[in-house]
């Protein structure tokens, strides 16, 4: 019976500690019923009867109690989570750039207390808001389609020792690339006229060369915040689904496919540079020339990146793919 042990145990983990004994006696019974229906204890009937009941994580899911919500238990776990990386990455992010704004632009200290506190809150309560209206979004549209994904991927060999080497997503990297995408959206959002050349006169007075025109910037922003909210929408969907899939794969193919067609627009527009820093870079170089070698370096480092990130998905589902008998 250790293969039920191990199979129980799988179905627990994502169980709020509150409910895993009422579940725990759910699963038992649940086994224990079928078992007895085919009247053979044997490893091999244990075997069949595990794979007919399909992934632990759901079976056990399906044992709680589910009053009305906004996020169902499937994904309940998951939406927790990310809105604790998201609320902390935005708060510290603000915070981060509050403080360097503050230094750079010799702001008073109550001032700055002042205006950091308010934007730490303004900061959490946004991320909140959206991770929360991503998942409600997923609950109502997408659950039926990640719950039938887990379902039709899942097999004995996912228990805890595999059977069969699978190569799942690294929890740790995608938590790094959600923490990343939050503070990137942060940036852009609040603190993208910081970015700029830093230099000193005389050894004492502070200048700052901004690198983009806000104006033109603004312009790109909503389509740069969307495709921030699609990645952190897919990021989600991989710790759902813990595994590159064929849908997953696929899911990632067309978000490169979209952020590097964004990145080729904005990069054809070289009036997103400040027009001091062009005029600078004219006086020094050739400007216009090494403007577009730049920009053409990094379409091709990007796509290079898009890539690869593209194949090792395809490459990895269908490893993946690959079930025991």
């Amino acid at each position: 019976m250790e293969l039920q042990e191990r199979y129980i145990a799988a179905g627990l983990k994502h169980i709020p500690p509150t409910e895993k004994d009422g579940v725990e006696r759910a699963m038992r019974r649940i086994i224990a019923e079928r078992l007895q229906e085919r009247g053979d204890a044997s490893e091999e009937t244990e075997r069949e009867v595990l794979r007919g009941l399909g992934s632990p994580r759901i079976l056990a899911e399906k044992q709680l109690s589910e009053p009305p919500h906004l996020i169902g238990p499937e994904l309940y776990g998951t939406y927790m989570l990310i809105v604790k990386i998201v609320m902390t990455v935005a708060v510290i992010g603000t915070l981060i750039g509050n403080t360097v704004d503050f230094i750079v632009n010799d702001v008073e200290l109550l001032r700055y207390f002042a205006i950091s506190f308010a934007t730490a809150i303004s900061a959490a309560i946004g991320a909140f808001g959206w991770v929360t209206l991503v998942f409600a979004i997923m609950e109502r549209t997408a659950k039926e389609k990640i719950l039938r994904e887990i379902q039709e991927d899942w097999s004995l060999a996912d228990l805890p020792e595999k059977e069969v080497p699978q190569k799942p997503f690294s929890r740790i990297g995608v938590i790094i690339g959600i923490i990343f995408t939050v503070l990137f959206l942060v940036l852009v959002n609040q603190y993208s006229q910081l970015l700029g050349f830093y230099y000193s006169l005389d050894g004492s007075i502070q200048e700052m060369i901004p690198v983009l025109n806000q104006e033109v910037f603004r312009s790109y922003l909503p389509y740069i915040n969307a495709m921030l909210v699609l990645q952190l929408l897919f990021s989600a969907s991989k710790l759902v689904f813990r595994k590159w899939t064929y849908p997953v794969a696929t899911a990632n193919l067309i978000l490169n496919v979209l952020s590097f067609v964004l990145l080729w627009f904005i990069l054809q527009d070289t009036a997103i540079l400040n027009p001091e820093l062009v005029t600078k870079i004219a006086e020094a170089t050739d400007g216009q020339r090494v403007l577009n070698t730049a920009f053409n370096s990094i379409k091709a480092v990007f796509l290079f990146i898009f890539l690869l990130d593209s194949f090792e998905g395809f490459h990895d589902a269908y490893k993946n793919s690959k079930k025991p008998v």
